[in-house]
Order: structure tokens, then C-alpha cells, then sequence
């Protein structure tokens, strides 16, 4: 299952830059609206499912008001993934709380009958605030490798307090995620990784 999202969201990250590219500046200053971000997952997510000879249905879950957040549901006969959608419009705490609170209540939504997933992916802006620079850090755990690269763009990343796992472990009882980060956008001068864009996705086993 990890091999079909890992291929899913590299080819994703091609997409990103497409709609980057396409809905600038709009992109640049929000991040890209959560629809297109997960619809365009899906849709890579389906594709390689289709691939691998694998029947798959797609749905969107119908949100309640605990959710705001769309969320979408892949269906398999030996699986099913919802995948979830967010904007970090800002890193402070209540936005990051809002996304865990999300994971929290689409798995609560959720009546499993077969091995199930929650895909989460969300994008942010570096801005200059504190608690911005610790997104990477809260997201994976750790401090990302390579942060002079960071550095070089302009971005000087701090560590963080807690992280995205210990919060849905405490609070939720959610464990054995995968948490990854990712850099879609290049310069078109020299094609370099643009750093202050940032993906974030998560792969979140429910039934173990």
C-alpha cells in the first residue's frame, strides 16, 4: 500500500507545479485551495491503482460540521483511503490543531470494514514567524535533512516543541503514521527546489 501512495505522490508533486504555474499569483499568496489539492491526489492515487489492475472508486465523504476540511474516499475491494486536504494558511497553534482535530474526526467517521488509510496533504508559505519555522520539525519529528539548504533560500527552520504524531498519539490514540515533506515548486532560471513552498503528506494506517 505505501508503494502506490509513494508513486502517487511523486507524480502529485509534477501536478503541484503544474497548478502553481497555472493559478499564480493566487498560489503564491494562499497556498493552493484545498479541492484542487485533493482531488489532484486522488486523481494520481486512482491512476495508479488502475495501474496495477486494481478497481477503485471515488467518492467524496460527506463532511459534517466537525469537518470543514473536504475529504475524499478511494475504495477498494481489499481497501479503502480517505484522503484529507488542508490549507496551513497559518502555522500557529490553532491552525495545527484544527488539522490534527480533522485527522481525528474523519477517522471517527469512519466505520471500517476492511483495512483502511487516511492520506493527509497539506501546503503552506514560509512567512517570518516562529512558529512557521517550526513546520518542518512538528511535521516530521526532527529538524529535515539538508537544512543549509533552507538556510540558503532564506528560511532558518527551529525545532519544535511537540510534533504531529505525539499530538494524535496523546489525544486521539492515532499511531504508526508516515509523515514526509516535500518541495514541488523549482525556479524556472535554474530549475533549484523553491523552499519556502512546502508539502506536507501523511500516511495513516487505522487498523493496526
Amino acid at each position: 500500500m505505501s508503494e502506490y501512495l509513494s508513486t502517487s505522490i511523486e507524480q502529485f508533486q509534477h501536478d503541484c507545479s503544474k497548478l502553481c504555474a497555472q493559478h499564480y499569483p493566487t498560489v503564491h499568496n494562499r497556498g493552493m485551495r484545498e479541492n484542487h489539492l485533493g482531488m489532484a491526489l486522488c486523481r494520481r492515487i486512482m491512476a495508479t491503482l488502475q495501474q496495477a489492475e486494481l478497481d477503485a472508486h471515488f467518492s467524496q465523504h460527506k463532511n459534517d460540521e466537525q469537518i470543514s476540511q473536504p475529504v475524499f474516499i478511494i475504495d477498494t475491494t481489499d481497501f479503502s483511503i480517505a484522503v484529507v486536504a488542508h490549507r496551513l494558511l497559518s502555522a500557529n497553534k490553532a491552525c495545527r490543531l484544527g488539522l490534527i482535530r480533522t485527522i481525528a474526526n474523519v477517522r471517527t467517521t469512519l466505520a471500517p470494514s476492511k483495512p483502511t488509510y487516511i492520506v493527509v496533504v497539506a501546503d503552506h508559505w514560509f512567512d517570518r514567524s516562529k512558529a512557521s519555522k517550526e513546520i518542518p520539525a512538528w511535521w516530521l519529528g526532527q529538524m529535515p535533512e539538508k537544512v543549509e539548504e533552507y538556510i540558503t533560500d532564506g528560511i532558518k527552520l527551529l525545532d519544535s516543541a511537540d510534533n504531529v504524531a505525539e499530538q494524535l498519539l496523546h489525544h486521539h490514540q492515532i499511531s504508526h503514521g508516515e509523515y514526509h515533506l516535500h518541495h514541488p515548486l523549482k525556479r524556472e532560471t535554474n530549475n533549484k527546489i523553491v523552499h519556502k513552498y512546502l508539502l506536507l503528506s501523511a500516511f495513516i494506517p487505522l487498523h493496526k
